[in-house]
């Protein structure tokens, strides 16, 4: 498969299979319809047309962006959160154990749209994340061994530049990656001094000096900077790598593949307990695609759903309020929901230290803007690289574990059969000392805590003019919630949001497991690698104190928000089987991160492209087995 779209006249994408109208779209015959041409949505549709004899229609509800210099652009990202163009602006219910905040939860709204819209840094799971997959799937093709080659399959490591090289920061094992897959990935071509100086610090702080072979190999505790998706070389150099561009536009010349954007999706047309098409609306009117083999939905954790209430599929009491008949019982549809939540630390760093914030003033800008133009490199091509994974039962006492183990064993009893064996394997994750439970991402920037939780696009804002320090903010990421939250449709109406409610720190071992990570970075600020670098704390201000256990849990319930890594509704081996496909309907399968029965540690997307690429081969195993050589690569 290219990894390039072919360009057109004026280097516009040529992309053929791009449908300009519903007529369009709806002259052909479809094999597989596909709901949500996103990350995993697009995929599947690049994966299933490899074979000519295969007919696939993907139905996107945002904008082809292909091409936007705000999708493009690894720096310009935050300009699209809460923007109606790009983001859907889902909003969570109020949050009662976060100071009853509502949360803006980021979803991309575009053509390859993925969870976070932009945010690109990229990591896998751990092995033992897909080793508990397969124990709750109950399926073994969902083990870490067999999901690595799904890993290297969606993957091209770009080379690694000579300044980027130091294993103190950067380690890397060429194994683990994949070579000729269609995402790109690299790391930056350089870095701030106090990104290397936290790393030191975290690392003299936890211990944890040795440095994983590669965090891809499914040991990634520790600290360094990772992969981004942005190419580095080629056509695309500088520019986000994704779905749209590695999977759809390499291939839109395929006569086999139809892609109608701004298509929204009201329903999976069902005879009996059969799908047998789609309901969709366009440019006002109401259309219905039939799929002659089967439904694919693909719309993320909130959207597939709300796509399947809306169908008639899902828990009898939930459609029944929302005026939706019930035609087949599946009460795990909407349930399971988690997230990765987070709080925060800022501090200001000495005067002459520079930030990420620099960029900001207009001089560095210009040269930025002008770097990006002419070389394709330069700090606007860069991410929020610098990172690590910890297991929090370094800063907690025995008797902390104990009483953290204890309030999650007293909630066993009050769960559903599915969620008692996630509880006993994240038990067994919060006894290991090996196990990633905390993620520190550092993002040279001052954070907005008074508006970015309600409003991400204003949780990094620019910095006040009068402001003589540059700031810096460490993110303290859980990464095994024990709170489960729901999405529920509560209208018929597929333009009406649906009820989001991840239910952030409602479980107290979620609170008590931040703590810790705070006591962590308190310690990290005080350590002599960044002594003369870092000024002061300026979030949480100096009346909390983070030595302090019962404070440092009142700012995890002040200071909360998502990392946009929603995952779990529709979960494998609860709602869908191990082959995706919903219990009691025939013919109709979700591939994307809401069926994950578990959260993984670690950014979610590269997760969600192993998904998406295992999901293609099932469905190739139970309708084309014997025919998968034609047009394959």
């Amino acid at each position: 498969m290219a990894t390039n779209g072919v360009n057109g006249a004026n280097g516009a994408p040529h992309l053929p299979a791009l449908a300009h109208n519903a007529g369009d779209f709806l002259q052909h015959k479809y094999d597989y319809v596909i709901v949500g041409g996103g990350t995993a949505g697009l995929v599947v549709a690049a994966r299933l047309t490899e074979n000519p004899d295969v007919t696939v229609g993907v139905l996107e509800a945002g904008k082809n962006r292909l091409g936007d210099m705000l999708v493009d652009t690894p720096g310009a990202f935050f300009q699209m959160f809460n923007n109606p163009e790009y983001d859907w602006a889902f909003m969570t219910e109020p949050q009662k154990h976060n100071q009853n905040k509502k949360h803006h939860v980021v979803r991309g709204k575009m053509l390859g749209g993925s969870s976070g819209i932009n945010y690109m840094m990229y990591v896998r799971g751990s092995n033992q994340d897909y080793d508990d997959w397969a124990v709750l799937a109950k399926d073994k093709g969902w083990n870490a061994e067999k999901m690595s080659q799904y890993m290297r399959k969606h993957q091209t490591l770009e080379p690694i530049p000579d300044e980027v090289v130091d294993r103190a920061t950067t380690p890397f094992v060429g194994e683990f990656h994949g070579t000729s897959g269609p995402c790109r990935t690299s790391f930056n071509h350089s870095f701030l001094p106090i990104e290397h100086d936290f790393i030191k610090a975290c690392d003299e702080v936890t211990g944890c000096d040795k440095k994983p072979n590669d965090p891809w190999s499914g040991d990634h505790i520790g600290f360094y900077n990772t992969l981004g998706l942005v190419c580095r070389t080629g056509p695309n150099a500088g520019k986000r790598s994704y779905a749209a561009r590695g999977y759809f536009a390499a291939n839109a010349e395929r006569p086999n593949l139809h892609v109608l954007c701004e298509a929204l999706v009201s329903s999976v047309q069902l005879d009996g307990n059969k799908a047998t098409g789609v309901n969709f609306v366009h440019e006002g009117k109401t259309h219905t695609v039939k799929a002659g083999r089967e439904v694919i939905i693909s719309g993320g954790a909130i959207q597939s759903p709300q796509i399947l209430e809306l169908s008639g599929i899902g828990d009898p009491a939930v459609l029944s309020a929302a005026g939706v008949e019930c035609k087949v019982e599946n009460k795990a549809v909407g349930a399971n929901f988690q997230d990765h939540s987070l709080t925060a630390v800022s501090w200001a760093l000495a005067t002459g230290n520079p930030s990420f914030e620099v960029v900001h003033q207009p001089e560095v800008m210009a040269a930025a803007q002008q770097e990006l133009m002419e070389k394709q490199t330069g700090p606007l091509t860069h991410i929020a690289s610098t990172q690590g994974f910890f297991p929090y039962k370094l800063f907690a006492s025995e008797a902390e574990q104990a009483d953290i183990i204890k309030s999650v064993e007293d909630s066993i009893p009050n769960l559903t059969p599915f969620q008692q064996e996630q509880y006993k394997l994240t038990i067994d994750a919060l006894k290991d000392s090996k196990s990633a439970n905390l993620q520190i991402v550092f993002v040279p920037l001052g954070a907005g805590y008074e508006e970015g939780i309600q409003d991400q696009s204003k949780i990094f804002p620019p910095p006040p003019p009068d402001r003589e320090k540059m700031q810096v903010t460490a993110a303290l990421c859980l990464q095994y919630p024990l709170s489960r939250g729901t999405v529920h449709i509560k209208s018929s109406d597929p333009t009406q949001h649906p009820i989001v409610d991840p239910a952030y720190l409602k479980h107290p071992a979620d609170v008590a497991v931040l703590a810790k990570g705070l006591k962590m970075l308190d310690e990290v600020s005080k350590s002599a690698h960044l002594d003369g670098k870092v000024s002061h704390r300026v979030a949480p201000g100096p009346e909390v104190d983070l030595s302090n256990e019962e404070q440092r849990k009142k700012w995890v319930q002040e200071f909360c928000m998502s990392e946009y890594h929603l995952c779990g509704s529709v979960a494998m081996g609860d709602a869908v089987d191990s082959r995706l496909r919903v219990k009691g309907v025939q013919n109709l399968r979700v591939a994307d991160a809401s069926v994950f029965p578990n959260h993984v540690s670690g950014n979610i997307v590269s997760s969600v492209y192993a998904v998406a690429e295992k999901a293609a081969d099932l469905i190739k195993e139970d309708w084309d087995y014997g025919a998968l050589s034609k047009g394959s690569s």
